[in-house]
């Protein structure tokens, strides 16, 4: 059994099956423990029913706070150099605009390098899943 993240060669696929209220966090097969720790830290509930296939899901009752989860953990999970694909229902312009100004770089003088990572713009056009 393979991840829809194998399936489309990303880090973590995050999305809501069709006909699901239920926010996926689909990572690799055999994900190394730095990435799921980040997606337990960022919220998300880890589930494992086999040695090599684990999932992450967001708590149930969230409601109105899925796409704020959801946009943060992928604009932090991308700023930290993983592909992600974010469902883009599930994409929360407002809570993306904070997060990213609380991770851009501060200024710093002027003989000190800056280089940062950079995320993409917008959740990938047209990758919204109905499984």
């Amino acid at each position: 059994m393979g991840s829809l993240a194998d399936e489309e060669d990303t880090d973590v696929e995050i999305y809501r099956r069709y006909a699901d209220p239920t926010v996926y966090a689909d990572s690799r097969t055999n994900a190394d423990e730095k990435l799921l720790q980040l997606l337990d830290l960022l919220g998300f509930e880890r589930k494992s029913p086999m040695p090599m296939y684990t999932w992450h899901e967001l708590p149930q009752g969230l409601r109105e706070r899925e796409d704020l989860c959801a946009t943060r953990a992928w604009v932090v999970l991308a700023n930290l150099g993983y592909t992600v694909n974010l469902d883009p229902e599930l994409h929360c312009p407002h809570t993306e605009r904070i997060v990213r100004s609380a991770l851009a770089p501060k200024p710093s003088a002027p003989s000190q390098s800056n280089e940062h990572t950079t995320v993409p713009a917008t959740p990938a056009a047209g990758h919204a899943r109905s499984l």
